[in-house]
């Protein structure tokens, strides 16, 4: 019974939403009315194709169905549905509706039932009361829906490939996930987490003696490569501002390895910048040069805004990171002493101590220039 009044709605939902475009009610391939072919014959005349489109005139917009009540009576491979709906034409406040009384007849062939009659009592279905249509070719227009809706399914997935992907692009996966999942991602704070923050000096003054067009594709290259960098120690990039880069490890999933993957990833990112600049000065072009600073501490990290959702960070530790950036040596990577702590023990790596040095906005702080060990 359930399986009879589902295909019974989606049927009725279907026929409901057909497009008024020529086809409708009694032109359409699928339909006969009973009658009509004889009919047409003694009169000589398309009465029907005729009324089709004085239909299309009338109704110009498609039609939705709810149904009042449904009474399904089965008899083994047989079925009738008898009920009154509600026939809403358009939307808003442009929409009609009336009511119908109509029967459908089913048979169930190969385990699933089809509908094989339909007798409709009101003028919508475009016939007197006593009048008849039938589908004469009704698994065929069953197997076009099916394919109909097989395609709008392959549609859906495509799309939401498609929006999963972009938000990859621009989120971290497991907080990409959380939002599909949920609708928002919760902001969540990390005990230990190591910042990265890069500038490039004379950028100002080199964008004076360049065009826009160059400085942009130059910045890219850059930007490009340290993508790939963190990508690669798995690090999450949180934004560029002008010619800023910001990265993160140790979130958003936690890890014992944050401080050492950062220094690894920002070594990286100064010989590539040492290898451009090499380059641009063989071949007599400005080049870029670059400050990185490091620190480790606790931050919160979250989601922010409703359009263009950006994974950002905030905490003192940021703070603090910038001011190791910015009171560090072009060409030099310069960390704090809680990173210095971190990753002292790590052999391949050789730390220049600086002492207690002036950062703006936050008065001394301990500082080490950090390289690769030669030993």
């Amino acid at each position: 019974m359930e399986e009879v009044l589902r295909t019974h709605d989606v049927f009725w939902q279907s026929y409901a939403r057909r497009d008024l475009d020529g086809r409708f009610a009694v032109c359409a391939p699928d339909i006969t009315f009973f009658g009509t072919g004889s009919h047409e014959r003694a009169a000589n005349r398309e009465q029907y194709r005729a009324m089709n489109e004085i239909g299309i005139q009338q109704y110009p917009a498609p039609f939705t169905i709810e149904f009042l009540w449904t009474e399904v009576k089965v008899w083994d491979t047989v079925a009738l549905v008898e009920g009154v709906s509600r026939w809403i034409i358009g939307q808003g406040r442009d929409a009609s509706a009336t009511s119908n009384r109509h029967t459908t007849l089913f048979r169930k062939e190969h385990g699933r039932w089809w509908v094989v009659h339909v007798h409709g009592s009101e003028a919508d279905y475009r016939v007197a009361e006593g009048e008849y249509m039938t589908f004469g070719t009704i698994l065929q227009r069953n197997a076009e829906l099916e394919r109909e809706v097989v395609q709008r399914t392959l549609d859906l997935r495509v799309e939401r490939d498609r929006s999963r992907d972009l938000l990859l692009n621009i989120l971290p996966g497991e907080v990409a996930e959380e939002l599909m999942a949920k609708g928002y991602a919760e902001a969540k704070l990390f005990d230990r987490a190591t910042i990265l923050f890069t500038d490039f000096k004379g950028f100002t003054a080199m964008s004076e003696v360049v065009t826009p067009q160059q400085l942009v594709r130059d910045l890219n290259e850059c930007f490009s490569a340290f993508d790939r960098i963190t990508a690669k120690y798995g690090i999450e990039k949180i934004k560029t501002i002008g010619d800023a880069y910001m990265a993160a490890g140790g979130l958003p999933t936690p890890n014992t390895t944050h401080a050492l993957d950062v220094i690894q990833a920002a070594l990286e990112m100064r010989d590539f910048i040492a290898e451009g600049k090499a380059r641009k000065q063989a071949a007599g072009q400005p080049y870029f040069e670059i400050r990185i600073g490091i620190h480790t501490g606790p931050v919160v990290a979250g989601i922010v805004g409703v359009k263009k959702f950006q994974y950002d960070i905030w905490g003192d530790t940021v703070n603090t990171a910038s001011r190791m950036e910015s009171s560090g040596d072009v060409g030099r990577v310069n960390i704090s002493g809680s990173t210095y702590r971190a990753t002292t023990h790590h052999k391949n790596l050789a730390f220049t101590p600086r002492g207690m040095v002036q950062a703006k906005g936050k008065g001394e702080l301990e500082m080490y220039f950090v390289s690769r060990s030669l030993g």
